[in-house]
């Protein structure tokens, strides 16, 4: 049942979300002729923040692209983050739903960083995308 399920947030393999990434922006030095509209970052969520035994559902750790050390997670603190999934029923036009949340600190030496959403997110957003606004 699970398997028929739209409601399950995409998985995405961290590192080889990672290492793409790295394979693009290395490709991307060569010659940039087309300017990016983006207007936000890739990120996967990784999980709760938690301790041995433990785990606190009201924050997030959050791997953005692109960022690898504690000094460049500084440009994303305070930023919006956008968690998008897909549901089963249709609102306002959309199958689409969001939850936002805002980047609180950095987490560890490699970039990773704690995240606060409206709502908890759930547990099947481990390993999804996500976006960390680059805006406000």
């Amino acid at each position: 049942n699970m398997k028929n399920n739209l409601a399950q947030a995409p998985t995405v393999h961290i590192r080889k979300f990672f290492d793409e990434a790295r394979k693009n922006k290395a490709a991307g030095t060569k010659k940039n002729t087309c300017k990016s509209s983006r207007l936000y970052t890739k990120a996967v969520i990784m999980g709760f923040k938690r301790s041995l035994r433990g785990q606190s559902t009201n924050t997030n750790l959050v791997k953005i692209e692109g960022v690898e050390d504690t000094a460049s997670t500084v440009a994303y603190c305070g930023k919006k983050i956008l968690y998008m999934y897909r549901a089963k029923t249709k609102k306002n036009g959309s199958f689409m739903r969001t939850v936002w949340g805002k980047v609180m600190r950095s987490h560890g030496t490699s970039g990773v960083v704690r995240a606060k959403f409206v709502r908890n997110l759930p547990p099947c957003s481990i390993a999804a995308p996500a976006r960390v606004m680059l805006y406000p």
